[in-house]
């Protein structure tokens, strides 16, 4: 209406209102008494109004209060001037193409392409086309525009990757540039049987059509799929994907170095292990390939690194000297056993000699085990108390070495235990754990009947605090093991000790794999990974397969085996693993409306001009009110019977 638009249309209604008062104006009875003046001389200087003079005020009256009420519903209704940018843009033709791995082998891609190209060319002229590429992510390449020549070219640049099919994130990047709501998107691809990851999420909304042109995939497919070091041999596992029996190449290289070549027979859908006993080098990495000249192409090499996993490092702080005691010596022998010695690099020191490590000796530490902090001076318990706050994990016992009156200042929190040591009169008091699904009692088959042998002969007891979880029990005592959190990290609170002091612990069978699956579990996420699977990557390293440095260390980056594997979906499965959302074009609509109209509030426009009209209307009445003004009565029309407040 006269360029406005309406957020509430259905207030308009309410104009209907002015009716009433232009109704009561021209249906208004005239009630006025008429009195006979017999000495008419006596109005010569009444104060009576003139007649045209009235009706034109009551005009302006009627006039002031219908602008009143017809601006009150306007802004109910919330007017505003639609602008360009509020406008619903043109449908859109989304091209969203495969650009995984399984879209590797060769001649697959550029069969890709034109197939992309047919689908922009048969978009229908009223839309515009957008092209987005896919694989574990979807890009954006192209956003909706009505040049088609620069869809072309994105599709000509476009590459194939080495990541896997995701075929939720491409759809709803797809649906994302679909600004109208209205419109198609067409995926190019060769329907790869993992595309349909049960994590992934997005849809599309309804209304919204989706069409699969397909892209052959290859007859089969040879992929190297695993490749590890064990002393001076390499070992690689090689698959055959296809229906057919295949002998294949197979190399290992060191550089441009070649170490090894043999050739594997492989039968239909089957595996082999290929073994290399040429001593490679003890640092760097090697990459294996097999040669595959009719299959996916970015899984013919695996990367792996030759150097021994570094050891995770672990500090055990006692109280003493380990020269002088033997604190910390059990903990040390549980953790040097572990993976042959290769998983941990424990570290028995007393806090004085904590206390003065220099920041490079402290490094970056998987884990500390706290057995002792009598001997800590501020540097130290400042130490630890970052450690944790930064994200680490410490496990803390409170046996005889502990200085209550700085612990909470060690571990950055209150730990609230009683005064006392408790000491059961009978050796009945042994280990329950509480949370059996806890990865520090991953070992034990049956937890429970496995720390019943350990029986505890002294504990503090620790009391009952919000935030903690209680990870084990004293039977028939109290709790005595807890976890809770310290800003960004975790502490463990063992009630009793692991010195072979107030228990028997260290002597159990169950106390090597408890010490090394709660060392684990403390060194999580800080120990140093040597490979990563695409798109899974640090960052600061590429997301194509190869060897990488991470600093003084290599590592390696290897695609999906999943993507290797050529089995396809279904059209029919396709389409019944689309997630359907609700429409979106009115949301958006309203949404862009709302956008204009709180940037213009016309509506507050119309509420001030309302109230300076229901002003003018009071100003106005109180002067009809009050009258005013004089005349004289010709003499002609003396002695005529007037009505009071009227005159002609």
């Amino acid at each position: 209406m006269f360029g406005f638009s309406f957020l509430y249309p259905l207030f308009l209604v309410g104009a209907a209102a002015v009716a009433i008062p232009i109704l009561l104006h021209l249906f208004r009875r005239k009630t006025d008494a008429v009195v006979d003046f017999p000495a008419v001389q006596l109005l010569q200087t009444a104060p009576v109004e003139q007649h045209r003079r009235r009706r034109l005020r009551e005009w302006i009256l009627l006039a002031l209060r219908v602008t009143a009420l017809a601006l009150l519903a306007l802004a109910f209704a919330r007017p505003y001037m639609p602008t360009v940018s509020a406008v619903i843009p043109a449908p859109v033709t989304v091209v969203a193409l495969d650009s995984s791995l399984s879209l590797s082998a060769p001649g697959q891609f550029e069969r890709a392409r034109e197939i992309a190209r047919e689908a922009v060319n048969d978009a229908p002229a009223s839309h515009t086309v957008a092209l987005v590429t896919f694989a574990d992510s979807a890009t954006l390449v192209v956003p909706p525009t009505s040049n088609r020549s620069l869809v072309l070219a994105g599709i000509d640049e476009a590459q194939p990757t080495a990541g896997g099919t995701r075929f939720r994130t491409a759809l709803a990047r797809s649906a994302e540039a679909l600004a109208s709501g209205e419109g198609q998107i067409i995926v190019v691809t060769d329907l790869q049987q993992t595309g349909w990851d049960a994590g992934d999420e997005g849809g599309v909304p309804q209304g919204i059509d989706v069409h699969v042109r397909e892209v052959a995939a290859p007859a089969g497919n040879v992929a190297v799929t695993a490749a590890r070091r064990e002393g001076d041999a390499i070992i690689a596992g090689v698959h055959n994907f296809g229906g057919s029996l295949v002998r294949a190449p197979v190399s290992v290289w060191v550089g441009d170095n070649e170490l090894g070549r043999q050739s594997v027979e492989i039968g239909p859908q089957a595996a082999a292990d290929v073994r290399f006993v040429a001593p490679p080098p003890t640092q760097g990495g090697a990459e294996v390939r097999v040669e595959d000249a009719a299959g996916y192409q970015y899984d013919n090499s695996r990367y792996v690194v030759l150097a021994p996993p570094s050891a995770v490092p672990v500090f055990i702080v006692t109280a003493e000297p380990p020269a002088a005691s033997n604190a910390g010596l059990y903990v040390e022998r549980a953790l040097a056993v572990a993976d042959e010695g290769r998983a941990f690099a424990p570290r028995v020191i007393d806090g004085r000699a904590f206390s003065a490590l220099a920041d490079a000796e402290f490094g970056r530490p998987g884990a500390i085990f706290l057995l002792g902090t009598s001997t800590l001076d501020r540097t130290g318990r400042q130490r630890v108390a970052a450690f944790l706050g930064a994200g680490g994990r410490v496990l803390l016992t409170l046996g005889p070495d502990v200085d209550v009156a700085t612990l909470a200042d060690t571990v950055g929190t209150p730990v609230m235990f009683g005064a006392d040591v408790a000491e059961p009169r009978a050796r009945t008091v042994t280990l329950v754990a509480a949370d059996t699904r806890h990865p520090i009692f991953r070992p034990f088959v049956n937890p429970t009947g496995a720390l019943g042998d350990v029986y505890v002969e002294r504990y503090r007891r620790l009391n009952d605090e919000a935030g903690r979880t209680v990870l084990a029990r004293f039977s028939g005592a109290g709790d005595a093991l807890v976890e809770q959190v310290v800003e960004r990290g975790r502490l463990l609170v063992f009630a009793s000790d692991l010195d072979n002091r107030w228990n028997r612990f260290p002597l159990n069978p169950a106390f090597v794999p408890w010490v090394i699956e709660t060392a684990r579990y403390l060194a999580q996420g800080r120990d140093e990974r040597e490979s990563f699977t695409v798109p899974d990557v640090p960052s600061g390293i590429g997301v194509a397969p190869g060897l990488y440095q991470m600093g003084p260390r290599t590592v390696a980056v290897n695609p999906d085996v999943r993507e290797s594997n050529p089995a396809r979906t279904t059209l029919d499965e396709f389409v019944s693993g689309i997630t359907r959302l609700n429409p979106v074009a009115a949301t958006r609509a309203a949404a862009a409306a709302r956008d204009q109209e709180e940037r213009q509030r016309l509506w507050q426009v119309g509420l001030l001009v309302m109230l300076l009209a229901l002003a003018g209307e009071g100003l106005i009445g109180r002067r009809a009110v009050g009258g005013g003004g004089t005349f004289e009565v010709p003499q002609s029309e003396k002695g005529v019977g007037y009505a009071s407040g009227d005159a002609k």
